[in-house]
């Protein structure tokens, strides 16, 4: 009996171990047959839903690894591929392979200790591992509507669920996957068009309105797609992602009141949701309320330093309260983040065009409507340098 608190220290410590190694094959599982299947990089993080920081880094192939300092961290673990359009089938075999990896490793083994007869410890051992991989597959196969929030503020769910969710868009309508594959090819019109039918047959499901919302936001058919989004409100509850869009569609009617409505409730369901961060932040801007603008942009940046509109705009901001040297470092920043970012030529030319350097302005105006020629009130602003250059 004295040994027993060392045994069951020994029995605890060595379950961990078993358990992050456990997760380890669960997302091995998921991400080999990824890379396989698409060819593009897959990352998998252990110890964390998508924090890259106090990791250990290294990289096999297509393979990208994170691995968390703090090993009593990895009992959690996530796999993201980076392949934007993977088909249902994929999605479903690579899905399934992490659970039943780990499972089926444990089986493998256990089977050839007792079969060989291997040492009692061994044997031991592989019972810790086979009953972590048994638990492991059972809380992810079962379905949970709890979300899991990735460490970008995006939801995501277990295994179970997202099964569930592939075999429900399996069932829907063939046309349901011509729609999908318009909107891959940026043929937004056409897709909303397509889900539009469905929708008039009768199939009215929440999958089949979100994306013919997001195609008709993506087409600038904002009025149609405010009457969608308040039919669909009475068919089921807005989530996050829902409120987001729903504001950008307010904020392109300058509506901004309404969407700042929405942003607020989108961050009330997920407060690090970046679109609705982002978009809050640069209505505030459009209001002149610049110090609460700047505070959403801190929050953005906080959670992702890599997003080259949450610089420029917050530089914008800066700009307009005197902090004129710190703007133009977050716009400057923009750039090297991604040197086509329209807004950071937008908000430079505002800063220009405010300095009463209309050519300068014009300028770079011209440039943020040349890379994209949706930027907001781009044609406004390039008037606006002009006449007064011609004055």
């Amino acid at each position: 009996m004295e040994d027993f608190p060392l045994l069951f220290l020994f029995i605890v410590l060595f379950a961990v171990i078993t358990r992050s190694f456990t997760v380890l094959l669960h997302e091995l599982g998921h991400a080999i047959p990824a890379i396989i299947m698409t060819r593009q990089p897959v990352s998998i993080y252990i110890g964390s839903y998508g924090d890259p920081k106090k990791s250990l880094y290294f990289r096999i192939g297509l393979l990208n690894v994170w691995f968390r300092f703090n090993p009593f961290s990895w009992r959690l673990g996530v796999c993201i591929p980076s392949a934007k359009h993977i088909s249902i089938n994929t999605q479903i075999i690579y899905t399934l392979t992490g659970p039943l990896t780990s499972f089926l490793f444990a089986v493998i083994f256990s089977y050839l200790a007792f079969a060989f007869e291997l040492h009692e410890s061994i044997k031991f051992i592989l019972i810790i591992f086979l009953c972590s991989s048994l638990y492991d597959m059972f809380i992810n196969l079962t379905p949970r509507t709890t979300p899991i929030m990735l460490h970008n503020g995006t939801l995501t769910y277990n295994d179970g669920y997202l099964l569930k969710q592939l075999f429900f868009y399996k069932s829907l309508p063939k046309e349901y996957e011509v729609a999908v594959e318009l909107y891959n090819q940026h043929k937004f019109a056409e897709a909303a068009t397509t889900l539009n039918d469905i929708l008039n047959n009768g199939f009215k499901d929440k999958v089949i309105y979100r994306l013919i919302i997001n195609s008709l936001f993506q087409a600038k058919n904002y009025e149609q797609a405010k009457d969608l989004i308040e039919e669909f409100t009475n068919l089921d509850e807005l989530n996050s992602d829902d409120y987001a869009s729903t504001g950008f569609m307010y904020s392109q009617l300058n509506q901004h009141c309404e969407a700042l409505e929405c942003y607020d409730k989108s961050l009330q369901l997920n407060h690090i949701n970046m679109y609705s961060l982002n978009n809050k932040g640069f209505t505030l801007n459009l209001l002149n309320q610049f110090n609460e603008a700047i505070l959403l942009f801190d929050k953005a940046i906080e959670n992702d330093n890599t997003l080259a509109y949450s610089y420029s705009n917050r530089g914008l901001a800066k700009v307009k309260i005197g902090q004129t040297d710190s703007g133009l470092k977050d716009i400057n920043r923009s750039f090297q983040l991604d040197g086509n970012d329209p807004y950071g030529y937008r908000n430079l030319g505002i800063y220009h065009l405010d300095r009463n350097e209309y050519s300068k302005a014009l300028e770079l105006f011209r440039k943020a409507k040349e890379l994209d020629n949706t930027t907001y009130m781009i044609d406004d602003l390039i008037s606006e340098a002009y006449q007064h250059g011609e004055l």
